[in-house]
């Protein structure tokens, strides 16, 4: 089994986590300290634990925006009835956010429009679709078609008839191989390029200018093997670099490009698209609600956060996090001596395990429906009965037992119980820190 490249000497000396090991590492130190002489905080910042300590893109320690002063006034959302809500915060930790964040039409109607119909998306990893295949899935409630013609492009468009607007695949979720797109209504005909190949009985349309009858193209770049597209027609083009920003260099190190596509798993659930990616950027439940899956695995509420942008930068202390203590800086490798999570923002969770990587993209359909699309990541594909038992092994445990089996499970549990009326407001504490960032992103103008 090939070792991913951030586990060999490849990566760079200087990657862009090996600060947030020196924090875990600090946090594993202190809590080795008798308890009298143990303090949450370590000169002017606090040492992270649940993300505590968090670094801008210049490397300088700086508290989560909603700490001090600036916290105790924060607008965490809109509320229902579309005013600002801000949450006082007595004692200087803890931050309060407003259930109707997770429930409200209009606030999620509002959420669509200004993130997910603007914003670059991630739709998913290019080696998902062979050349001459094809995907089709519906997208925050847009048709979406993305393509990879037989030149190897990848191109995204609107999954929409340029007759009279019928699905010219009307497959969901399966990648299919064509060398051509026939719609069924009145099979009117594209190229993977999304060109119009042909017209039955073309007299009929005397002065149609077929060149301008193509698919309609989604502003949409390939960028370390990750699809990205503005789900708007009229954008502008992306640059995907620019807007990765500086989690580009992790990507290249982790060599997410070279990584293989293995299997994936869509599943609409009950919840909102927002208590999805909380799950993820907290790991206080994670030695309590994956007792039984993951959570020996792991040291109990440990992690370092670096806000890259509107993005994160994430990383979990494991077992084997003090094992670096011997180990020369370029080894500290962020999937088996860490667990190391990326947020592409707003909603696009990637986490690396130590021998493979899950893309998990959270699409919402409604305020109370998300379509959660998970993809297994692996470096190379495999070329044995043992490799791919391991592989399906693997991910039958990540997706079945620990995502859907759990996590998932508890988001819907909480969706329903937001409605209950028993929280007015919930709470966040010292190892939420990661989640009053996230929102507070959420709720920007």
């Amino acid at each position: 089994m090939t070792l991913l490249r951030s586990d060999a000497s490849h990566a760079p000396p200087q990657a862009p986590w090996h600060g947030l090991f020196e924090r875990l590492l600090a946090e594993l130190d202190r809590r080795s300290l008798p308890s009298s002489v143990r303090s949450p905080h370590r000169g002017e910042t606090r040492v992270s634990a649940g993300g505590g300590t968090m670094r801008n893109e210049t490397g300088t320690a700086t508290h989560d925006p909603s700490v001090g002063a600036r916290r105790r006034h924060l607008p965490l959302a809109d509320s229902a009835e579309g005013k600002e809500s801000s949450c006082g915060d007595a004692d200087g930790d803890l931050a309060f956010l407003d259930p109707a964040i997770y429930c409200d039409p209009a606030h999620f109607e509002r959420e669509r429009q200004r993130l997910f119909l603007r914003l670059p998306l991630c739709l998913g990893h290019i080696d998902q679709l062979a050349s001459g295949s094809a995907l089709a899935r519906e997208i925050c409630g847009v048709p979406v078609l993305i393509t990879r013609a037989r030149d190897g492009e990848a191109h995204v468009f609107l999954n929409v008839c340029r007759h009279r607007g019928a699905r010219v695949l009307p497959e969901q979720e399966t990648v299919c191989r064509k060398q051509s797109l026939a719609c069924p209504y009145h099979n009117w005909t594209y190229r993977l390029d999304g060109s119009l190949a042909g017209i039955p009985r073309a007299e009929a349309f005397p002065d149609l200018d077929t060149a301008q009858r193509g698919l309609r193209a989604l502003p949409s770049a390939v960028r370390h093997g990750l699809i990205f597209a503005v789900l708007d027609p009229e954008a502008g083009p992306i640059d995907a670099a620019d807007h990765l920003g500086g989690l580009d260099p992790d990507l290249d190190a982790i060599g997410m490009g070279r990584h293989r596509f293995y299997r994936q798993h869509t599943t609409r659930r009950a919840t909102n698209w927002k208590l999805i990616v909380d799950a993820f950027l907290e790991v206080y439940h994670v030695t309590r609600l994956h007792a039984g899956t993951i959570g020996p695995f792991f040291e109990d509420s440990v992690s370092a956060a670096d806000p890259v942008g509107r993005h994160l930068r994430y990383l979990v202390a494991r077992e084997t996090t003090n094992e670096i203590r011997t180990l020369p800086a370029e080894r500290w490798s962020p999937q088996r001596h860490a667990t190391m999570v990326h947020l592409l923002f707003p909603n696009s969770v990637i986490v690396y395990h130590p021998d493979y990587i899950s893309h998990l993209g959270m699409f919402p359909t409604a305020a109370d429906e998300t379509l959660f699309v998970h993809t297994m990541l692996i470096p190379e594909r495999p070329n044995d009965e043992k490799a791919e038992t391991h592989w399906a092994r693997s991910f039958e445990l990540m997706d079945s037992g620990v995502f859907n089996g759990e996590d998932l499970v508890v988001c819907e549990q909480i969706q329903r119980g937001l409605s209950s009326g028993a929280n007015e407001r919930l709470v966040l504490g010292r190892l939420e820190q990661n989640l009053r960032w996230f929102h507070a992103e959420v709720g920007q103008k």
